[in-house]
């Protein structure tokens, strides 16, 4: 790895307030304190303490001030841990596993992938840490097939996955659909005995709905202990194959014989298997198990409720659930205002849209396209005009360049200004009777 790009990065704490290190100061107890102060998170400290060792030249002997010193670089700054690399190559502290895993692990949280790599190959010895954090590091930046091509590499050297790195391994062949693969690797964590642990079993349980609910269902029987997680991905699962009537079963079965409690992602899933069943009645006791098990605090979980009614043109029970939610996002505004809007309401969707604006909630496109729906009811084409002009303005940083590349602010949404909200609100009339 080239050294240059690693010089520098002290400056950044040009003017800190140092402590001085006496002469005879016992550096065992220095290295104790800096460990301590890792320990509990003092990153400042940490570091100010390691530069003050590097300022009066006293010689390290004791390479395990490294990891803390890199872990406070995380969390300061990616500059400071590069000077820190060049400072330990020079007096070759590299050759010890603990330092090199702590490089790579700095690296790896930085996201620089090839710093990260660079560091594994010139590592002479190896051990379970090192692959386990080269393998995250690949799946955390979406390079699966190099991460594939590594954990076969570390199985050849007796490689020892954590919980973590097998979790993620799974994921990784469920994302790229290498579901043969993904079966192969199941078969490997039978013969190595990792299959046992509730949270791979979670992880290939999530690979097989996407592959068959026959295979996840078969999986899910051999499992020893379920959780909510297995639960949730059943229910999920089922959902998604169309398959509304045995995910409420299951949900059943779970909160009824098995004593499970649900979660967030539970409701949702039940929701969504209501709205493809069309059941009102049902949705409505589902709603009132959320509201007694305390989830109707939880956005994703109302949000979704209120989807549900005004799908199916209870837009009053909308309004209850919107009611219920002590802190709403622009989602759920919107989900209500489309509701009122897809349900023909326009007086409750322009005082929607009012008590939206004095809550300080910026319109984004969802909400004007509602209120370009709401002018074409009306008939008024001086403001469709005015909406569809705020409108264009909003996509404007998502279309592409002359060259056909989305510009550099496509990945920031523009607001819409409070002050042109208002006057779209000020010049919309009442519906006309």
């Amino acid at each position: 790895m080239r050294l240059h790009s690693l010089e520098g990065g002290f400056e950044l704490f040009h003017g800190m307030r140092f402590s001085i290190i006496p002469a005879g100061t016992n550096l065992s107890n220095l290295y104790h304190k800096i460990k301590d102060l890792s320990a509990n998170g003092r990153w400042e400290e940490v570091f100010s303490h390691y530069r003050e060792i590097r300022r009066v030249g006293v010689q390290l002997i004791d390479h395990s001030i490294f990891p803390h010193t890199l872990k406070a670089c995380s969390g300061l700054s990616c500059k400071l841990g590069k000077s820190v690399h060049a400072s330990l190559l020079k007096q070759g502290f590299e050759s010890f596993s603990s330092v090199g895993n702590s490089l790579m692990h700095f690296y790896a949280k930085s996201g620089e992938l090839a710093s990260t790599l660079g560091v594994f190959n010139c590592m002479r010895m190896k051990d379970s840490v090192s692959w386990n954090i080269i393998l995250h590091a690949h799946l955390d930046e979406g390079s699966f097939e190099e991460a594939f091509d590594l954990f076969i590499q570390a199985r050849a050297f007796g490689f020892e996955p954590n919980i973590s790195t097998l979790v993620l391994t799974v994921q990784a062949y469920r994302r790229v659909g290498a579901f043969i693969d993904g079966e192969k690797f199941h078969g490997y964590l039978i013969q190595s005995g990792l299959w046992s642990l509730t949270s791979v079993q979670n992880s290939l349980l999530g690979m097989y709905t996407d592959i068959s609910m026959e295979y996840a269902e078969k999986v899910f029987h051999e499992m020893y202990e379920k959780d909510v997680i297995s639960w949730s991905v059943m229910i999920s699962g089922y959902v998604h194959s169309y398959e509304p009537i045995f995910a409420l079963e299951a949900f059943k079965q779970m909160v009824t014989e098995f004593r499970v409690e649900a979660d967030e992602q539970t409701m949702v899933s039940v929701i969504k298997g209501c709205a493809h069943l069309g059941d009102i009645r049902m949705g409505k006791s589902i709603h009132g198990f959320v509201v007694l098990r305390g989830l109707n605090y939880d956005l994703f979980v109302m949000n979704t409720l209120i989807d549900f009614y005004c799908k199916y043109g209870d837009v009053d029970s909308a309004a209850i659930a919107f009611r219920e939610i002590p802190h709403r996002n622009i989602i759920s505004w919107n989900s209500l205002l489309s509701g009122f809007v897809h349900n023909e309401k326009l007086g409750e969707s322009l005082t929607l849209f009012a008590s939206m604006r004095k809550s300080g909630v910026d319109a984004d496109e969802v909400t004007l396209v509602n209120l370009l729906q709401i002018c074409k009811v009306l008939g008024d084409l001086r403001q469709c005009k005015l909406v569809h002009s705020r409108l264009t303005r909003r996509m404007e940083p998502y279309r592409g360049d002359s060259d056909g590349r989305l510009s550099a602010d496509s990945s920031r949404r523009k607001k819409l200004l409070p002050s042109d909200a208002g006057r779209c609100h000020h010049d919309f009339k009442s519906p006309r009777h």
